[in-house]
């Protein structure tokens, strides 16, 4: 059998940041985001007499893949098969396949990589043999590899309910709004291509340790109600005020904690200063966020579209991406 899925990042207006359980990648709060169209990623996944895992860049370079990429991969893998004991469909993955992924994301730079690729090789798992897994469920499946790849798998605007316990199904995707409640669009500017030096998924294991982690926490439920609120009845400034909150404070917590890890670069903070300044003089309905790497994303309305994009496009030295509000997940074949 052959599985062939398509994915995109999604960038979170709430952020995910701390697990109550790790290895489970259970968060330890409510989150939210905007899943946007493009870049994406393909992954195909099919039977093979051995174990293989291959990777290619978007120009179509093979990826040299670390022991520990090639780990965690299997490590997913395990875990998707308690996931799928659980449902009492053990036998739904054969034991041996081979995974191929083409992604267009550039890696490790803070435009959710990891979302996509683990949201897609969900899809992939979940559509594999004669059972077709909903999407809920295929949203524990993704973040079994990756937290934020939970909220991949919807169109629009989603969330992770974080759940209580650590069963390990209580935390899932749920759609807020769909691609077509609220037409908006993500300017992306990447002021660096470098690989960060500490990734997410070590990042999250120290969230804990900063002095700030429980004010965040306690933060949550609030942030999280105003941002839905804010979606649904399209409040944009409303939106921008939550959004940028948590954004910086999230960065905080991960600056005050036991390995400092500073995200954000000169760079970056000398583009937020000038989009302040972009959105006060000329009265632009943008906000500003980051996840974790110097990238910056520009969400706003279509009458402020031109302006951003002519700002984005004037950095030097960036790469900009246009995106907008994406589909979520989807299948390209099945054979």
């Amino acid at each position: 059998m052959k599985v062939t899925a398509r994915s995109t990042p999604n960038i979170a207006l709430i952020k995910y940041w701390g697990n109550r359980n790790n290895d489970l990648r259970l968060p330890a709060y409510d989150s939210l985001s905007m899943t946007i169209d493009t870049p994406s990623v393909d992954i195909t996944v099919e039977d093979s007499e051995n174990f293989s895992l291959r990777s290619f860049l978007a120009d179509g370079t093979e990826k040299n893949l670390e022991e520990k990429d090639i780990a965690r991969f299997m490590k997913h893998r395990e875990l998707t098969n308690h996931y799928l004991h659980f449902l009492g469909i053990e036998e739904m993955i054969p034991e041996n396949i081979a995974i191929t992924i083409e992604s267009g994301i550039p890696p490790s730079i803070g435009l959710a990589s990891s979302a996509a690729v683990f949201s897609c090789i969900a899809k992939c798992y979940g559509s594999f043999g004669g059972t077709e897994l909903n999407d809920e469920q295929v949203s524990v499946i993704a973040r079994l590899g990756s937290g934020s790849a939970t909220r991949s798998i919807f169109g629009g605007f989603s969330a992770i309910e974080a759940g209580d316990g650590n069963d390990i199904d209580t935390a899932k995707g749920v759609q807020i709004a769909d691609e077509s409640h609220w037409p908006l669009y993500d300017i992306i500017i990447v002021p660096s291509q470098e690989e960060k030096a500490v990734g997410s998924t070590e990042g999250h294991a120290i969230a804990q340790t900063s002095p700030d982690w429980t004010q965040r926490v306690e933060a949550m439920p609030r942030r999280q109600s105003e941002c839905i609120s804010a979606i649904l009845n399209k409040d944009f400034e409303k939106r921008q005020v939550v959004s940028e909150e948590d954004c910086m404070d999230m960065h905080h917590v991960m600056e005050t904690s036991s390995t400092p890890l500073k995200y954000l670069s000169n760079e970056t903070h000398r583009i937020l200063g000038e989009v302040k300044e972009l959105r006060s003089s000329k009265h632009l309905e943008v906000l500003y966020t980051m996840d974790a790497g110097p990238t910056v994303h520009l969400f706003c309305t279509p009458d402020a579209r031109a302006d951003i994009l002519s700002f984005a496009n004037a950095q030097q030295g960036c790469t900009v991406f246009e995106t907008t509000v994406g589909p979520g997940t989807s299948m390209i074949e099945k054979a």
